[in-house]
């Protein structure tokens, strides 16, 4: 009984996890993901600004295992899977990097999306299809999500 009792405790646990973002409500620092206008008629390509800003009134000190400070991360909506870009996706240098974010600074990252079926240099390739991206700081200390946003390409 004390077993069963347990079971439904972490699955009621668990089932309060699903789909809640990544931001703790203590982390000093917000991410979140915008459109930036492309050119107009072409339904094959997208821009993203990830903005990392410091919500506090203290610097915040961020430490990243990598170059890649902020990545994006791409969902099929049509099947709810994540995707790995046509040719494997960002590429990051294996170096610690560090950040200081005084307070109300952000610092802000761009990712250029096309669509596609072959990898191309400075653009992030994904097949014609419709997507959600979020981005996700990669710090050591706060593992923070932005929402999603939703976009296609044809």
């Amino acid at each position: 009984m004390r077993l069963v009792a347990c079971l439904a405790m972490v699955a009621t646990v668990l089932a309060g996890c699903g789909g809640s973002p990544m931001t703790p409500s203590n982390a000093p620092v917000q991410l979140t993901i915008m459109p930036l206008p492309t050119p107009i008629g072409n339904p094959n390509t997208g821009a993203f600004t990830a903005m990392l800003h410091n919500v506090t009134a203290n610097p915040v000190e961020l430490t990243f295992p990598s170059s890649c400070q902020m990545l994006p991360y791409f969902i099929d909506r049509r099947t709810g899977q994540t995707v790995t870009p046509v040719g494997g996706g960002v590429a990051c240098a294996t170096v610690i990097t560090h950040l200081t974010l005084t307070p109300s600074l952000s610092t802000a990252e761009v990712f250029m999306v096309k669509g596609g079926n072959a990898p191309e240099p400075h653009v992030i390739v994904l097949p014609p299809g419709d997507y959600a991206i979020y981005a996700r700081l990669e710090d050591q200390t706060y593992k923070v999500k932005s929402p999603e946003l939703t976009f296609t390409l044809r």
